[in-house]
C-alpha cells in the first residue's frame, strides 16, 4: 500500500476545513486540542487516532451524509472483494486548491499579511495611526496610540477576521468595544511579526525499519 489508509480521511478533513474557510488553529480550538497536535495529524506526521476522527468530526459538525465525499478507488475495490477484505475509503481528489504565492515584485505589506492568512499562523501588524484617520478604527483607539497602533490578530479567530484584500490595503473585522469594519492601507503598515509553533522535539534514535546512524562511543580498554 503506498499511502496510510488514514491519509483518505486526513484529506477529507483538510477539503471540509478549506471549503469553511478554518485552519489548523481553528479546529485545535473547537475541539480542545494543542494546535501542534493537530498540524502534525493533518499533515501526516503523526498517527490519526479514533478520538480524534471522532471529536473533529463532532467540532466541524459533520454528519453521516458527509460521508459521500469519500468514494471507493476505481481500481482497488474488485481486488479487496475478491479476497474478502475490507474495502479501502478514499477521497476524491480535490481540485488543486487555491495556494499563495510569494510575489517578489508586489507590495511587501501585502505579501506578508496575505502570507499569514494563509499559513494560519498568529501574527501582528504596526500601522502608522496617522493614516487611520478614516479606516474604521475607533477614534478613542486612535487617540490613545497616536503614532503607531499594533493590531494582533490570532489564528483561531482568522475566519471571523474575514480580510479582503484589494490594490489599497486590507478590510479586516476587529473587535474593540464592539465589532467594526476596519480598512488598514498598506502605505500605513510598516511591520508584520509572525509567531510561529516550535517543531516538536525529534525522536531519539532511528525510525522504525530505519539503519542507525554510526556513532562514536567511548571503549574501555
Amino acid at each position: 500500500m503506498s499511502q496510510r489508509p488514514s491519509e483518505t480521511i486526513l484529506r477529507w478533513f483538510r477539503d471540509t476545513l478549506r471549503e469553511r474557510g478554518m485552519n489548523t488553529a481553528a479546529l485545535a480550538r473547537a475541539a480542545g486540542e494543542k494546535r501542534a497536535t493537530v498540524r502534525g495529524v493533518l499533515a501526516g506526521r503523526e498517527p490519526l487516532t479514533v478520538d480524534q476522527l471522532v471529536t473533529w468530526g463532532q467540532a466541524l459538525e459533520l454528519k453521516l451524509e458527509d460521508l459521500h465525499k469519500i468514494q471507493l478507488p476505481e481500481e482497488e475495490p474488485a481486488a479487496e472483494a475478491d479476497r474478502g477484505g475490507p474495502t479501502l475509503l478514499r477521497v476524491a481528489e480535490p481540485p488543486p486548491p487555491d495556494r499563495f504565492e510569494v510575489d517578489p515584485y508586489g507590495l511587501q505589506a501585502e505579501q506578508a499579511i496575505k502570507l499569514a492568512f494563509a499559513m494560519g499562523v498568529d501574527f501582528a501588524f504596526v500601522a502608522e495611526s496617522a493614516q487611520l484617520g478614516d479606516s474604521g478604527v475607533p477614534q478613542a483607539t486612535l487617540d490613545r496610540f497616536q503614532d503607531r497602533l499594533v493590531i494582533k490578530l490570532d489564528a483561531a479567530y482568522h475566519q471571523h477576521n474575514a480580510p479582503t484584500f484589494d490594490g489599497d490595503g486590507v478590510t479586516l473585522t476587529l473587535s474593540f468595544d464592539a465589532l467594526y469594519t476596519c480598512t488598514f492601507p498598506w502605505s500605513a503598515i510598516v511591520q508584520v511579526t509572525y509567531f510561529v509553533e516550535p517543531p516538536p522535539p525529534r525522536k531519539a534514535g532511528p525510525e522504525p525499519g530505519e539503519k542507525g546512524r554510526p556513532v562514536l562511543r567511548l571503549v574501555k580498554t
